[in-house]
């Protein structure tokens, strides 16, 4: 009997499923459209570079609905789904479609309720030019900017702090906004909400860089809300 090949998904290093180099799909479907001169052709070149098997291909991962179930998916899966360019109430998105089979009736409508992500470093390895470097800015004045809040860097954790916080993407965002926000170690009021806080570290602009960089959205209330009390809080 004939041994079975083993998916190459598992014999890699395991991938973070929380790490923020995980992309959603209209990220690069946006870049290989400007090239190509056509949506479609994009999302067809991106399903045929899912299909290829690591490490040649380049990864996915899903989250589910409700979205707390991430899943790396195997380059198998893209032999029976494909990614579609789809225009929805005036709307233009890149959708995820069960592929149907020769001549048999295939589903009403897309996977809608889940949304994809691909793994950035396989992307910027098929094609080095989608994420081109950034150089630094020239520096134009020896004039001393205004510190701010924001600007400041902050101060190491104390030891007994650092060794008992969580880590991951999104969280690993947090603590050093919320260091800047509640100098030095980002103890925050017991009277303020993970609501109110996460708009105060939105508004300030701690993640606005990031998230136009790399297409991330902001840290959600609940992650935003563990933080603050893995790092402390205060009575004030």
């Amino acid at each position: 009997m004939a041994a079975e090949t083993p998916d190459p998904n598992t014999t890699l290093p395991a991938l973070p499923l929380d790490s923020p180099d995980w992309v959603p799909f209209d990220i690069p479907h946006r870049w290989l459209a400007e090239r190509t001169g056509n949506p479609d052709l994009a999302a067809h070149d991106l399903t045929k570079i899912f299909a290829i098997p690591p490490p040649e291909g380049v990864r996915t991962m899903v989250r589910r609905w409700p979205y707390e179930d991430r899943e790396l998916l195997p380059s198998s899966h893209w032999t029976t789904h494909y990614a579609s360019w789809d225009i929805l109430r005036s709307r233009s998105r890149i959708r995820v479609w069960p592929a149907r089979l020769h001549n048999a009736m295939g589903p009403e409508g897309p996977i809608h309720e889940d949304v994809h992500y691909t793994w950035k470093p396989d992307l910027m390895r098929v094609w080095p030019e989608m994420f081109p470097s950034v150089p630094a800015k020239e520096v134009v004045s020896v004039t001393a900017p205004t510190t701010t809040t924001s600007s400041l860097k902050p101060l190491p954790l104390p030891k007994s702090v650092a060794k008992k916080l969580r880590h991951g993407g999104q969280i690993d965002r947090v603590y050093p906004a919320l260091q800047k926000e509640f100098p030095p170690h980002g103890k925050t009021p017991r009277t303020l909400s993970a609501q109110r806080c996460t708009d105060r570290l939105s508004n300030a602009g701690h993640w606005k860089a990031e998230n136009e960089e790399f297409g991330l959205t902001d840290p959600s209330p609940d992650v935003v809300g563990k933080a603050m009390n893995l790092l402390g809080r205060t009575n004030n």
